[in-house]
């Protein structure tokens, strides 16, 4: 499936009301082996992912319009196994001020070659990750 068409789909049904001047997608960073190390001390379970960290490895569209005081951006990851994906939208205003929030999505009866107008996306759970 095309990730620009899916980041698009959720925009149309979630963020219908936000401008957005930048798309693109992510890739998580991997867990290192103090985290691991950390987390198992806290929660006594091993951390396989983290879905705080990440990079930028794709741009899909930017388009900076100079009329606007502030920047928005959506961020899509890599589609699981189980349709579950995540977006992370970061706004910041002229004065530095913002927020990142991560939202998790999942694809109700996800296979890969479904046809777009049949998904149904759901919204799982949405977390404010960073404050500017």
């Amino acid at each position: 499936m095309n990730l620009t068409d899916i980041l698009d789909k959720v925009i149309s049904i979630h963020f219908k009301n936000h401008d957005f001047n930048h798309k693109g997608k992510i890739e998580w960073y991997p867990v290192t082996e103090k985290q691991k190390k950390r987390y198992f001390e806290k929660k006594g379970k091993e951390l396989t992912k983290q879905r705080f960290r990440y990079s930028v490895i794709e741009n899909f569209n930017s388009s900076h319009k100079s009329d606007s005081s502030d920047y928005r951006q959506l961020l899509i990851s890599e589609i699981e196994d189980d349709g579950i994906f995540y977006c992370i939208y970061d706004y910041i205003t002229m004065g530095r001020m913002g927020q990142k929030t991560r939202y998790k999505f999942q694809i109700k009866n996800f296979q890969k070659s479904m046809n777009l107008t049949d998904l149904y996306i759901e919204l799982l759970d949405n977390t404010m990750i960073m404050i500017r």
